[in-house]
Parts: structure tokens; C-alpha cells; sequence
């Protein structure tokens, strides 16, 4: 589908885009400096009975959709130890309705991130299939990804951050990735299917019936830092597993980047992505959630912005434009990127309707940005004040306009380091 371009140019008669300095937004040095060296010290430190359980048995290492500093890395050292003592590892993708919700989808998802068979040197097993391993006494099913379900054990492997559309003491994490990636399809509708306001709750629950059936052998949860790099990577013992994944849950809240302005009339996005936020652009910086029940949590955490503005959908979205619907316009590029199929399959299993919704276009970068400037209630055009990012991950080196100035100079931990500039625009209207 090719939309077109609109006749509308009364709609920004006279707008100017205000100059902008490039500034810098200051965070706790965290990272860590080897987070490959780190997994294998902690693996290396295993009591020797674990160790030796392992030997000759089949183990399975989920793997996520989301974008992971030292991803590919990470899992190859893994997989490297597990057949150093003996066992026999394999990855399975571990992500819901992701993808397109089809086998090959998922192993091709994972594969754009070098997480691959050539690489890792171990199997990459994608299905569908499921087993139900419980039903809770409500009739809630309990599901594990059939290769799973048929080894000898498996190892939860993913970084624990907050969630896009709920608050809790577990969010996005290891049991989520139980519920939801383990689960595969099945998991993560029918699990969506009960709503988010007992999301938490239900998570506890699944996870320890899933707990009681299926061998997890240990976890590996990971903290991205503000400057998206990992800053806590943690080996975790079963019987620690829910205590664990809280503690780093709420390090992963205290820890998160996060816009420290506090008003903005119009935020620039350049990319949104599932990769980067299961929402796309992540709630917890925009402050804009699909959940209306749940959006005054996301709205104190977050700025106060005006206007939001999409300009593009990252590669290894793959047209996916999930978020889109919480923002107020995106760039005619946006606009004929998005996959529909694949957009809907993911909104319509996590019953988040609003988050496919299109929003208006405008027939360019140029047009789009113009037109948020021309509706976002400034008496003052020129001293609007807009911040744009590359994308909600990245907020270490952003842009605001000069009218942000006076409010920057209220805070030790933005410092401006560029002098003022024009954005330039291509032919087509577009910044690149």
C-alpha cells in the first residue's frame, strides 16, 4: 500500500523550526566493562553438583526479541560452557506473537542479531508448538514451547526493565519471558486475554506452577544501563528466582534513562522499533501507554510533551509499527513502511488496539515536524521547545531547540555542547 501525498500546506503557513543545539544529558557510569568476562567468572563459580547434573543432558537457552548490548556474545559464551561440561544446548526463540507469530519469523528475528547456528555453534530450534505442562485452578493454562518442554532443562535468558503498560514489583523480565516467550503464541494470548490490571499477579502465579513442572536449571538476567549498555548481568538460582528478578526489576527502574526536561512542546523520534521497546518507543520515557487505567503511572515518571512525532521504523522491525497509535503524527516515510499484517498479528494477541492505530502523516520529515509545531497550543512558535532522539534506548545525546535553553541552564546534569544550528533538509523534505 502507497499513501499519498496531501494538498494541505494552509495547515503550516508560517512555521518556522527553531534553531537547535545538540546537549548532553549526564547519567551514573554503571556499565559494565566486560559483560562477556563477567557471565563466564559467575559460570566458572557454579557449585560443582550443578555442573556435573548437566553432562549429556539437552538444555535450552531462550532468546528474546529485544535488541541486547552483547546479545550474540553473551549467548555464545553461554552455550561455549554448557559444552565444555558436557551438555548438549540449544536456543529457541522466546518471544510471543513477535515476528509475525511463525516459526521462521522468529529464527530469522534472532538471526538479524547474529544470533545464529554458524555463530553460536549450536542448534536454533523455532516452532510454534506448545504443551500445556498446568492449569491453574481458575482454568489459566500454563504453556512451554514444545522443544523446551522436551529437553532435560532449560535456562531463562533475558533483561529484566520495566514494562510498557503495567507497574509491579516483577514487569518485563525472566517471568515474563516464562509466560509470554516461553508460552510462544498460545502463552501470550491467552495470557493478554485476562487483562493487564492483574498482569503481575498472574505472572507470579504461572511462573511458579511453570516452576513446579519444568526444570530450570538457572537464569541469566541482565540491566541495560541509561547509556544502553548493560550494567548488572546475574546468574540466578532457581530458588531465588522470584526474589532476583524483583531486585534487579527495581534497579532497572531506578537505573533508566529518562528525559529530564520537564516540558516539552514537540518530541522528535527518529525510530521506533520492537527491538528497542515492546511498545515501540517505551512508556516510561514518553509517558504515553496504551492502558488508559494505567497511563497516570507513565505520565509522572515521564515528561510533560505536547506532541510526539515518529520519523521512521527501524530495519529489524521489519515494518512492524507497534506504538505508533500513542503517537500524534508521523513522516510520510513512517507511513509507507508499515507492515500491516505483521503490525496487527502483534497488537490484535496483546489486545493493545490503540498501539496499531495510524496516526495523521505528514508528506515529509519537514511537513510532519511543522505540522506538530503549528498544533501543539504555542502562542510563541519560536520559542517552542522540542527535543528530538534517535530512539527511547538512546537519550544520553539528544537535540532541543534554543527555547529549551533557559530551562537546561536550571540543571547540572544537561550541559549544552554544540552552538545553535538549522536543521537541513533534503530534497524531499527529509533529514536523511
Amino acid at each position: 500500500m502507497q499513501f499519498p501525498k496531501l494538498d494541505k500546506k494552509s495547515l503550516t503557513d508560517g512555521i518556522r523550526i527553531p534553531q537547535m543545539v545538540r546537549v548532553r544529558q549526564k547519567y551514573p557510569d554503571v556499565d559494565l566493562a566486560d559483560p562477556v568476562g563477567t557471565l563466564c567468572e559467575q559460570l566458572r563459580a557454579m557449585d560443582a553438583a550443578t555442573v556435573a547434573g548437566l553432562k549429556g543432558k539437552r538444555i535450552g537457552i531462550t532468546a528474546g526479541s529485544r535488541g541486547l548490548p552483547y546479545y550474540k556474545e553473551i549467548l555464545k559464551a553461554l552455550c561455549d560452557q554448557l559444552k565444555a561440561w558436557g551438555a548438549e544446548p540449544f536456543v529457541f526463540p522466546a518471544m510471543g506473537s513477535h515476528a509475525g507469530a511463525t516459526a521462521e519469523g522468529q529464527k530469522a528475528h534472532l538471526a538479524q542479531f547474529g544470533v545464529c547456528e554458524d555463530y553460536l555453534g549450536v542448534p536454533v530450534l523455532s516452532t510454534m508448538e506448545v504443551v500445556t505442562v498446568d492449569t491453574l485452578d481458575d482454568g489459566f493454562p500454563v504453556y512451554c514451547d514444545k522443544n523446551a518442554y522436551e529437553a532435560d532443562g532449560i535456562i531463562l535468558f533475558n533483561k529484566i526493565k520495566p514494562h510498557t503498560h503495567f507497574k509491579y514489583q516483577h514487569e518485563s523480565g525472566l517471568l515474563k519471558m516464562i509466560c509470554i516467550g516461553v508460552g510462544k503464541h498460545m502463552g501470550a494470548a491467552t495470557f493478554h486475554a485476562w487483562g493487564y490490571d492483574e498482569f503481575g499477579p498472574n505472572m507470579e502465579r504461572v511462573s511458579r506452577a511453570f516452576l513446579d513442572k519444568v526444570n530450570v536449571v538457572f537464569s541469566v538476567g541482565m540491566v541495560q544501563s541509561p547509556t544502553d549498555n548493560i550494567s548488572h548481568l546475574e546468574i540466578i538460582p532457581t530458588d531465588r528466582f522470584f526474589e532476583r528478578d524483583a531486585a534487579l526489576q527495581a534497579l532497572a527502574k531506578e537505573e533508566m534513562p529518562r528525559l529530564k526536561l520537564p516540558r516539552i512542546d514537540v518530541l522528535i523520534i527518529d525510530e521506533v522499533g520492537k527491538e528497542i521497546s515492546g511498545a515501540g518507543m517505551d512508556p516510561n520515557v514518553t509517558g504515553r501507554t496504551e492502558r488508559f487505567s494505567q497511563e497516570a503511572g507513565f505520565r509522572a515518571i515521564a515528561p510533560d510533551i505536547e506532541k510526539i512525532v515518529l520519523l521512521d521504523i527501524t530495519e529489524k522491525a521489519h515494518g512492524n509499527a507497534t506504538g505508533c497509535g500513542v503517537a500524534d503524527i508521523i513522516s510520510y516515510r513512517f507511513a509507507n513502511k508499515i507492515d500491516f499484517a505483521s503490525t496487527y498479528t502483534n497488537i490484535i494477541t496483546a489486545k493493545s488496539f490503540r498501539m496499531g492505530a495510524m496516526p495523521l502523516y505528514g508528506n515529509s520529515d519537514e511537513d510532519a515536524i511543522k505540522m506538530a509545531i503549528a498544533h501543539a497550543f504555542l502562542r510563541d512558535t519560536d520559542s517552542a521547545k522540542i527535543v528530538r532522539i534517535r530512539n527511547t534506548l538512546m537519550l544520553e545525546e539528544i537535540e532541543c531547540s534554543v527555547g529549551c535553553l533557559d530551562e537546561i541552564a536550571k540543571h547540572t546534569d544537561i550541559e549544552v555542547i554544540s552552538e545553535p544550528y538549522d536543521w537541513e533538509f533534503n530534497e524531499a523534505g527529509d533529514l536523511w
